[in-house]
């Protein structure tokens, strides 16, 4: 169960018919009032021990007056000894409160118990924002072996003229038309020329034969190249899927790329984290690889390396927290790890760095 709110109360004048619009109450709050309260209480129970105090002496300087006196100080004597009985009541009072207030010790219990709390509720938030990111790559990366498949594209690599090109070029343009994900989406031959793009013809000719994608391509059902700037896409931040692509006969004639807008993607998850705005002032949302690489940050500082004592350990959970020092503030570090969709697992992480104000 995710708790953001440990307690909510509303004031109400109206036999119960409010309908919340009072202030919730964080843990945080409530440590600070009962620490307020002990505070409070410990300098009043001082106030009552110094009136007492004087009583005491009235008291004691009231039994030697009538004891000066004698008989007739016998009523004044009585009145001195319930003064000092009223001192002892007192003292005793004040003694037991000290002894039985433990508002400090609530007030701790309170403080760890929200620690527990948000950790667990970043947790959470990790968890969804990684879930996210799986199942918007495996759609990816389903589109481009299905579309690796389709009769333009095959056509185009089997006879490179310019009737051929003209119709996979037409036919990517109608498929990037539908899904707005993308940047481009491009062919090419088996030695990694560009023969054909869905959205800017002036890539024709290039060579891909080094890049990531191009390359992990042949390795498997299909390829990938985590976030970089790339130059298919006028040095904007996307995540390129790819697929071989086959002849009739099942040789291998070329490679299609998809090439997604992961900026546009991913910080949207990072930014729109369900914190409240007071809580997104000092709480960082990153996604990364597994040395920290940061591919999604909503700090804004991509590919900077996120470090922290237990980073390495914290990473071999599939969800965790840890409180430490991240950048000399101390901090609630919660993680969540890729568990996949379907047939497909990114691999990256998922981060919330929240300081501990």
């Amino acid at each position: 169960m995710q708790v953001g709110k440990a307690v909510g109360f509303t004031p109400s004048r109206d036999n119960g018919n409010s309908k919340g619009k009072g202030k919730e109450a964080t843990l945080e709050e409530i440590a600070d009032l009962a620490y307020r309260l002990t505070d409070n209480t410990v300098k009043a129970i001082e106030e009552i021990e110094k009136i007492n105090e004087e009583i005491h002496l009235l008291a004691v300087n009231a039994l030697i007056e009538a004891a000066r006196a004698g008989e007739a100080g016998k009523t004044f004597s009585v009145v001195a000894s319930y003064m000092s009985e009223l001192n002892k009541k007192v003292e005793s009072i004040t003694r037991r409160i000290k002894d039985e207030m433990n508002m400090q010790e609530l007030s701790n219990v309170i403080r760890k118990q929200s620690i527990i709390v948000k950790g667990n509720r970043l947790a959470d938030i990790a968890l969804t924002n990684i879930d996210m990111v799986d199942r918007s790559l495996y759609e990816r990366a389903s589109d481009v072996t299905w579309w690796a498949h389709d009769s333009y594209v095959i056509e185009v690599l089997k006879n490179k003229n310019r009737d051929s090109i003209r119709n996979v070029e037409k036919r990517l343009s109608i498929i990037l038309d539908a899904y707005t994900v993308y940047h481009d989406i491009v062919v090419c031959d088996i030695d990694g020329n560009i023969v054909a793009s869905g959205r800017n013809p002036t890539l024709k000719g290039k060579n891909c034969k080094d890049t990531e994608w191009f390359k992990t391509a042949f390795k498997s059902r299909f390829g990938f190249e985590y976030p970089n700037y790339s130059p298919l896409a006028d040095n904007r931040l996307v995540f390129i899927f790819s697929s071989v692509i086959r002849d009739d006969s099942g040789s291998t004639i070329g490679v299609l790329a998809n090439i997604f807008k992961w900026k546009e993607f991913a910080q949207r998850i990072v930014e729109n984290i369900p914190l409240s705005d007071k809580e997104k002032r000092y709480t960082r949302a990153c996604i990364t690889n597994n040395e920290g690489l940061i591919f999604a940050d909503s700090a804004g500082k991509i590919f900077d390396t996120i470090e922290f004592n237990g980073r390495d350990e914290l990473f071999n959970n599939a969800r965790e927290f840890i409180v430490g020092e991240v950048k000399g503030k101390r901090c609630i570090v919660a993680h969540a790890l890729s568990q996949g969709y379907e047939n497909y697992s990114s691999g990256l992480h998922s981060l919330l760095i929240q300081e501990l104000i």
